[in-house]
């Protein structure tokens, strides 16, 4: 998405939420975490998925500081639940305090550790939404994980679905430099073309692919 187009939303948007503009500056600005989160337009897709949706469990495989984790907490009804799975131990703590600040942790639930492990021990079927956002190149094997426990009728969001953003902070010595594009990219050709799933591309800044398990 252009430059101009991001900012069209942003005047349509008006200014950014308080709570969450503060939010953003201590994460960012004073623990030094980088800007690699959710941008504001794709937030209220995640937010408005769901309120349509209302579903009553929701994972969330990579949390980061939390951002993208208040906005589809925003969305789920009373009773319901998002798990959040970080593997940062620092970055869980913070998103557990800003969780709490933006007033949602009684709907959130934030386990730290490896999220292929996690998963592994939850029930299939048993998921209503799954919004993956987290390390690029094991996008395939996230997408061998969650399909099981998705129930029929759920929804499967990635993010970053354009493989266009800069992703060298994931990269090791000696992986190939287009890993990341190429897990991606394997990701969006098997839920486009899988006869299980429905699946959009939504063209957010960084591409949000949404996929109806049938």
């Amino acid at each position: 998405m252009s430059t101009v187009r991001t900012d069209y939303i942003r005047s349509l948007a008006g200014p950014r939420e308080e709570i969450l503009d503060e939010i953003l500056r201590d994460a960012i600005l004073r623990e030094g975490m980088p800007s690699i989160q959710v941008d504001d337009n794709e937030a209220r897709v995640l937010q408005l998925l769901t309120m349509l949706l209302r579903p009553r469990r929701v994972i969330e495989v990579g949390t980061l500081f939390g951002y993208s984790t208040i906005h589809i907490a925003r969305g789920i009804p009373e009773g319901g639940k998002l798990i959040s799975l970080e593997v940062d131990p620092h970055a869980a703590s913070l998103a557990q305090r800003y969780v709490e600040k933006a007033g949602v942790e009684d709907r959130v639930e934030i386990m730290v550790g490896d999220a292929a492990e996690l998963l592994s021990g939850m029930e299939r079927d048993s998921v209503d939404m799954i919004f993956i956002d987290a390390d690029k190149k094991s996008y395939p094997d996230y997408l061998k994980a969650c399909f099981p426990l998705l129930r029929p009728g759920g929804l499967l969001v990635a993010d970053d679905a354009f493989a266009q953003g800069d992703f060298s902070a994931e990269s090791e010595a000696g992986a190939p430099p287009d890993r990341e594009f190429r897990a991606i990219n394997t990701y969006n050709r098997a839920v486009m073309r899988s006869n299980r799933l429905f699946s959009a591309l939504v063209g957010t800044k960084n591409g949000l692919m949404i996929s109806y398990k049938g």
